[in-house]
């Protein structure tokens, strides 16, 4: 058996006041009926709760060591019945994303349209931020959901992969390499770069992925949009890394994408969520369809 939804409300009223009378007053039942349901939950949970003495009653080691956890658990539990109720009103809520620039471009949109086909009564709030921005919102709870790039570094917030993104070699069409079929990376070291800037997430991947196979790229421009990236490589600036998310515009460019290779790369982007509390309806049914993506985006040959 699994503690009830009026037993943790019943721990959590007398741990509140310290009485069982004003505690019973407090969740509109008797005194006896609250002593019982806290017995029933002493039982199951194997542990005394409270120390009961002539004025009343105090937590005991275990009932303090627990309430923390059964406070989010009845938060969690009012989360569900709030996405419960508004979906019962036709389909009502919200559901907010923070995102990259190129996700927000190029990967949300089919996506959302879909969503707001099946939902249209929930209203759809999208943050389109700089990758190092995407944490900061997901965590202070302005975003119920966030997409970012998987890296090694350790994090509080929930990360469940959902899509992997092969780097790609982006450039002129009457570009020597553009004859091959893929691209070695020690043939592009050779190349100038047109790339991120240092700090940017999918930046640090890349070099540190080239860096443990022994190459190092030669970054002669450093910009903060892949649009730029791209239209300077139609100028003639040097060659661009990318991945195949940024096809569409590479293409729309009239440019050539090439698959890195030796090594072969990819990211692996994730769905970013705050832990300690349940993702509501509308977060949950966008999830799903991101779980139903294909893994891996297949690379231009």
């Amino acid at each position: 058996m699994k503690p009830t939804v009026d037993q943790l409300q019943a721990f959590m009223a007398l741990a509140e006041v310290g009485q069982f009378t004003r505690a019973a007053e407090r969740l509109g039942i008797s005194q006896s009926s609250l002593s019982g349901t806290l017995q029933k939950l002493e039982t199951l949970l194997g542990v005394r709760l409270f120390d009961r003495h002539t004025r009343g009653c105090r937590l005991s080691e275990a009932g303090v060591a627990l309430l923390p956890m059964v406070r989010r658990l009845a938060q969690d539990w009012d989360a569900v019945l709030d996405s419960a109720r508004d979906f019962a009103r036709f389909g009502s809520g919200r559901l907010s994303i923070a995102a990259p620039t190129v996700q927000c471009a190029l990967l949300l949109p089919p996506l959302l349209r879909a969503f707001s086909s099946d939902f249209p009564g929930v209203r759809v709030i999208v943050h389109d931020v700089a990758e190092h921005q995407v944490q900061h919102l997901v965590r202070s709870g302005v975003a119920d959901l966030g997409i970012a790039t998987r890296t090694e570094m350790r994090s509080d917030l929930i990360a469940t992969p959902f899509y992997s993104d092969q780097y790609v070699v982006a450039l002129p069409r009457e570009h020597a390499l553009a004859r091959r079929k893929s691209i070695d990376c020690a043939q592009l070291v050779a190349e100038p770069i047109v790339g991120p800037l240092v700090d940017n997430p999918v930046r640090r991947h890349l070099d540190e992925k080239l860096a443990s196979a022994g190459h190092r790229l030669d970054y002669r421009y450093e910009v903060s949009m892949p649009w730029t990236m791209v239209g300077l490589v139609r100028e003639g600036f040097g060659l661009a890394v990318l991945t195949t998310a940024v096809l569409p515009l590479i293409e729309w460019h009239q440019l050539e994408a090439r698959p890195l290779t030796r090594p072969s790369i990819a990211r692996t982007l994730v769905l970013l969520r705050a832990p300690g509390q349940a993702p509501s309806a509308p977060a949950t049914a966008f999830r799903e369809r991101l779980a139903g993506m294909r893994r891996a985006a297949s690379p231009p040959v």
